[in-house]
């Protein structure tokens, strides 16, 4: 935030925004959280209104896909709502929610990563199998080995540069982080693993270790420095690098928004309850009528069904039942709010003592990303242990 802006804001509240910042560093980073608190609440605020909606016949299923001149302006109203609301609450707010939401975000981020390797790896495979293509197969297996190469060489560039021998839990982050990915990676072409579920293998842990690997140099950068002592953190003022790191991080952040929103469209059977008001799609009348003879559907099926001769433009195709959860898609974004707010400030916290504000990094979001990181090579490893462990369930 500009002085200007700072100042401005200082007068408007006649000075109950007032903020001692000797740097002037925290007066940025509780406007990014003002901003992403405000997006936050707003779907917050959405996913309670959309709970339980079915079809496209509940009204508020028209607040979804509508209104959305409507929606913005309460977006902006939230944001600023948000710059009367006291310093105090979002340093709290920065520390107890948004940064463990950020965390769930991550954890969401790893099972899609996990589903995706999963889903992307069996695509092409399946496509080399229907049409004897080899491209798709050096394409998988260009895929797999350039992860791997990529793992490898950022492992020693984290050696080189985070690993002197002062510092031993940055040495013990990337060290545990290799055996793990060591281990996934010979786990999932072990014969048992690949007797009980054949189309696991090297592609998905490829994709499981350059993932798992970023987190931990993400955890690294993200370390707070003692005493002006850079060694364990040579990058810890290096604008470049933490641009870099917030580039990055947005990417997969995109990534996996657009991913869940399209993998909850394409999975709206399993996000939505089979009752009276998710009915099959049928649009041949005379079978709606024999269904509604026979008990099977509701008598205003042949009202619905009116609705199907082709008049309308663009087709109802949630009239039955929706395509995703809405609820759900609106808990994401919230998460993903909260997670942009940890991203475009580092993970900086601000804190007030002594009536003067200090920004300072804190270890809880270092061991929040390494947790995350350990996670996705734990969960990928349960993947491919359960089909083995547990084959009535598989």
């Amino acid at each position: 935030m500009s002085d200007w802006a700072e100042k401005k804001l200082e007068s408007i509240s006649y000075g109950y925004l007032k903020l001692q910042c000797p740097k002037g560093e925290c007066h940025g980073i509780l406007a990014v959280l003002r901003i992403c608190f405000a997006a936050s609440l707003f779907h917050l605020i959405m996913s309670g209104i959309m709970y339980n909606v079915q079809s496209s016949r509940d009204f508020r299923s028209s607040i979804q896909n509508g209104f959305w001149a409507w929606k913005i302006l309460a977006w902006a109203g939230f944001v600023v709502m948000a710059f009367f609301i006291p310093n105090e609450f979002f340093m709290g707010w920065g520390k107890y929610i948004d940064m463990p939401g950020a965390g769930l975000f991550v954890l969401i981020q790893i099972v899609l990563l996990i589903d995706f390797a999963y889903t992307f790896s069996e695509s092409l495979l399946e496509r080399w199998e229907d049409t004897e293509d080899k491209k798709y197969l050096a394409f998988l297996v260009t895929l797999t080995f350039g992860a791997f190469i990529a793992s490898i060489v950022l492992t020693g560039v984290l050696y080189g540069y985070f690993g002197s021998s002062a510092c031993k839990l940055n040495q013990f982050f990337i060290s545990f982080n290799w055996v793990l990915c060591l281990g996934i990676a010979c786990l999932s072409i072990a014969p048992v693993i690949q007797e009980a579920n054949p189309k696991s293998g090297l592609a998905q842990a490829a994709m499981v270790t350059i993932y798992a690997t970023y987190l931990i140099a993400s955890a690294i950068m993200s370390e707070p420095v003692e005493n002006d002592d850079n060694r364990c953190n040579p990058i810890n003022e290096g604008s470049k690098t933490q641009t870099t790191t917030i580039v990055l991080g947005s990417l997969f952040t995109f990534i996996a928004l657009a991913y869940s929103t399209s993998r909850a469209a394409t999975q709206g059977s399993v996000l939505t309850s089979s009752d009276e008001s998710s009915l099959p799609l049928i649009s041949d009348r005379s079978r709606v009528r024999d269904a509604v003879d026979s008990g099977a559907l509701p008598s205003r099926a042949l009202d619905d069904d009116d609705d199907d001769d082709g008049s309308h433009y663009p087709a109802d195709d949630e009239k039955d039942a929706v395509q995703y959860s809405y609820s759900f898609f609106h808990i994401i974004f919230a998460l993903a709010a909260m997670y942009i707010a940890m991203l475009i400030t580092n993970w900086d916290m601000v804190e007030k003592s002594g009536g003067v504000a200090t920004v300072g990094r804190s270890m809880g979001a270092v061991w929040v990303k390494v947790a995350s990181s350990w996670a996705v090579i734990l969960l990928y490893g349960w993947t491919l242990l359960a089909p083995v462990l547990l084959p009535d369930r598989f």
